[in-house]
């Protein structure tokens, strides 16, 4: 009895596009993230990036080029300023600046005792779930990286927090390779490619009006899920 989280994946992501991964929970979206990075690695077959075998790259150069936002940001118990600057220590406070505006942090760390001087805490233990995820997002303008992998899990956001974050991840996703974990409506509509994940497989993909038409399971996930959200 094999434990297979993935079986037979085939998938082209184009480069500067959204690709958007769609699936009940368990059914292997996460676990497809992280092979990107090399947080795991398959146990067959390969990964490509512009035609190169990623197993066979150096991972810090990897990684140099990919930027993941999720729920889990780590974050130090430092000043707000080192928490974004971590992405890329040698970025100027201007840079700094521009990435937290973009990131809609600017409200929020305006608000704080001492601005962007300010010691947030044990893992931000300051800060609301919004704006941890907004760092996030601020770090991931900063880095410029080529590729970006996205987990949109809902997380209880208020309307006003999530419509902020759909802003910052707009800016931040523009042009870039982006992978995304969709649960939000407007991701799916968006993205120019949808796989359909069930059970460690790909069942279909395709364009939200395409799968619309082709995919029950897809039409169910949709109707069930992504409606409510």
């Amino acid at each position: 009895e094999s434990n297979e989280v993935l079986k037979n994946i085939n998938m082209d992501i184009k480069g500067g596009k959204m690709t958007a991964l769609v699936g009940h929970s368990g059914s292997g979206k996460s676990t497809l993230l992280n092979l990107i990075p090399r947080i795991y690695d398959p146990t067959s077959g390969q990964i490509l990036i512009d035609g190169q075998i990623i197993r066979d790259v150096n991972l810090s150069s990897l990684r140099r080029e990919i930027s993941i936002v999720d729920q889990n940001t780590t974050l130090f118990d430092d000043t707000v300023l080192n928490n974004i600057r971590y992405a890329k220590p040698d970025a100027t406070l201007e840079d700094v600046y521009e990435a937290a505006n973009n990131a809609m942090c600017k409200d929020f760390i305006e608000n704080l005792e001492n601005k962007y001087e300010t010691m947030i805490g044990e893992n931000g233990v300051k800060l609301s779930g919004g704006e941890k995820q907004r760092l996030s997002i601020a770090r991931a303008m900063l880095k410029k990286s080529k590729i970006i992998l996205l987990d949109e899990a809902t997380s209880s956001l208020d309307a006003e927090t999530e419509s902020k974050i759909q802003n910052a991840m707009e800016i931040l996703t523009e042009n870039k390779t982006t992978v995304v974990i969709a649960h939000r409506l407007s991701t799916i509509l968006n993205a120019h490619k949808i796989f359909v994940i069930d059970k460690g497989d790909i069942i279909a993909d395709g364009t939200h009006k395409e799968l619309i038409k082709t995919s029950q399971v897809y039409k169910n996930f949709y109707q069930n899920q992504i409606k409510q959200n």
